[in-house]
């Protein structure tokens, strides 16, 4: 894993511009603009119904939108299914770690891997050298925390060499102890030059890891900026609805 090749150049890792998506009369997303740069923690929050989702599910290839453009490193790109997301380096971390627990961490890290054995234990042994992550390879899945099972997950995807990792909620299930850990990952791999959009609903967090923040609410972005430019009473204003 290198650090990213365009770290300082100014050159957003993801470029969203005028993002729209409704399904039937329903417009989910009204117009949504957002860059991700590298080394950058993207604080994405906003209530339930927001369309955080549904931006996620566009980004991942999941979802087409039904107008606007997604570039990344400054050329357009076309994210029509979750594969051309994971070949562009975009890669998700979900809730819930979604790992085969009669296999080993090793192996649920490389599977789906057409290289030689040798060669993909070589790279993630480097890998997490680089990060300076320490996970027993043989240990069973199923044995695992909630939060090795996130750092699982999250190697998975740096093998895969991704520029971009989406953590949502990532802290729901955690306890203190290893929030803690959680975030020092965060600041190793925003040191590679890796951009991350941290969804969350808890505030204090924002301040905690995040580097800048967006509001979503109602299918647009009312509010984003560097996190030092907001105090907490401002992003719960901006969470409200214009007539509170």
């Amino acid at each position: 894993m290198e650090a990213n090749q365009n770290a300082g150049s100014g050159v957003p890792l993801l470029s969203v511009r005028g993002i729209y998506k409704s399904f039937g009369l329903n417009a989910v997303l009204k117009g949504i603009d957002l860059d991700v740069m590298p080394g950058e923690v993207l604080a994405l929050i906003g209530g339930n119904g927001a369309g955080k989702s549904t931006l996620m599910k566009i980004i991942m290839g999941i979802y087409s939108h039904d107008s606007g453009r997604l570039a990344m490193n400054g050329e357009a790109v076309a994210l029509n299914r979750p594969s051309d997301a994971l070949a562009r380096g975009i890669y998700m971390v979900p809730q819930e770690p979604l790992l085969f627990p009669n296999m080993n961490v090793e192996e649920n890290i490389t599977i789906g891997f057409d290289r030689g054995k040798a060669e993909l234990h070589k790279e993630l042994v480097s890998t997490m050298d680089e990060v300076g992550w320490h996970l027993d390879l043989d240990r069973k899945a199923g044995s695992l925390s909630i939060a090795e099972q996130q750092l699982v997950e999250i190697l998975r995807g740096l093998l895969r060499n991704a520029e971009i990792l989406i953590l949502d909620e990532p802290t729901s299930a955690l306890t203190f102890d290893e929030v803690k850990s959680l975030f020092q990952c965060v600041n190793d791999l925003r040191s590679k030059g890796i951009g991350i959009i941290y969804i969350t609903h808890r505030l204090t967090e924002v301040f905690e890891i995040s580097t800048s923040v967006a509001i979503m609410r109602d299918g647009v972005i009312t509010l984003s900026g560097q996190v030092g430019e907001f105090t907490k009473e401002a992003l719960v204003k901006g969470l409200l609805p214009p007539n509170r």
